[in-house]
């Protein structure tokens, strides 16, 4: 996961504070819900994490959540939100950004939300999940339509201006990925030179 990345500890404190950001994460959150049928049996990875606001809408369906991020600030800011609401299926996971990426499965099911496009070699990371999944597990991956990269307004750690369908797919099927499918869950509305432009996020979902 060596790469450069965006101070997301500088800005984790309000994060929250954005009402786009909380509306895109529910609307991603719902989508992987009635998509993935989640149950408490389930050991369950959210991937990118953040403060938590996909993950906290999993947790009460399943039986374990990671919640795995490169930012020490932004799993301080979940972990606050644990403690405040007595939650304790939830386990924050630091990954470490400056070498390989080592995750704590086996999983039931993957998600992961908007972080796909700071990732430098998806494939590589796609492999890391599969292998990480027991068999039968699903994979959800949320982020961007193919944009022309007006969508960040800072640049810093952006890899890719989002994904075409058949990209994203691409990295599903070539690591061994079936049943793989795209939904559009919504879109993000923001000003850009006088008008309003909107950038559709697509559910990405596979089964290993």
């Amino acid at each position: 996961m060596s790469q450069q990345l965006r101070d997301f500890n500088a800005v984790a404190a309000r994060w929250d504070q954005e009402p786009r950001r909380v509306q895109l994460a529910s609307a991603v959150s719902e989508a992987i819900i009635r998509n993935t049928g989640p149950s408490q049996a389930m050991r369950v990875l959210d991937f990118g994490a953040g403060t938590g606001l996909v993950t906290l809408a999993l947790a009460p369906l399943v039986q374990e959540m990671v919640a795995a991020d490169s930012s020490q600030g932004m799993l301080e800011q979940l972990t606050a939100k644990l403690a405040d609401a007595g939650i304790t299926n939830v386990l924050p996971f630091l990954l470490d950004h400056a070498g390989p990426v080592s995750l704590p499965g086996p999983f039931d099911l993957i998600v992961s939300s908007m972080t796909m496009h700071h990732i430098a070699d998806p494939g590589t990371l796609f492999g890391l999940f599969h292998a990480a999944m027991r068999s039968g597990g699903q994979l959800c991956i949320a982020d961007l339509e193919s944009e022309d990269g007006s969508f960040h307004d800072d640049p810093t750690g952006i890899y890719h201006n989002g994904f075409s369908v058949a990209e994203m797919e691409g990295y599903f099927t070539k690591t061994g990925f079936v049943n793989v499918r795209t939904i559009q869950v919504t879109s993000v509305k923001k000003g850009r030179e006088g008008t309003v432009r909107e950038y559709p996020v697509n559910l990405t979902l596979g089964t290993a």
